[in-house]
């Protein structure tokens, strides 16, 4: 009865490190395609957006390619709701 208790041991830590190794792997996907989806619609929120002209439309994305991750959050966080003011220069000769 003792040997079949041993032999049994190592069969139950396979297991567990198995559904550890499964459970690493689908957290892993998951957060990989989070990113991804974060990463396009960042990228197609930025090309959309009526705040910004063609280059700062390609600044954000450009940002958003040099930060995958960290770029399209602050688009979203920042840089969806900010509009550029245009400097106004008042000619009045006085």
């Amino acid at each position: 009865m003792t040997t079949i208790a041993l032999a049994s041991a190592p069969a139950l830590a396979s297991t567990a490190e198995t559904a550890g190794s499964i459970a690493l792997g689908v957290l892993t996907i998951a957060v990989v395609l989070g990113g991804v989806i974060l990463f396009i619609a960042g990228v197609v929120s930025a090309l959309r957006s009526s705040n910004y002209a063609a280059a700062g439309k390609a600044i954000w994305v450009l940002l958003m390619l040099a930060f995958p991750f960290l770029g399209p959050l602050v688009w979203f966080i920042w840089g969806r709701n900010s509009t550029i003011q245009p400097v106004v220069h008042s000619n009045s000769a006085g």
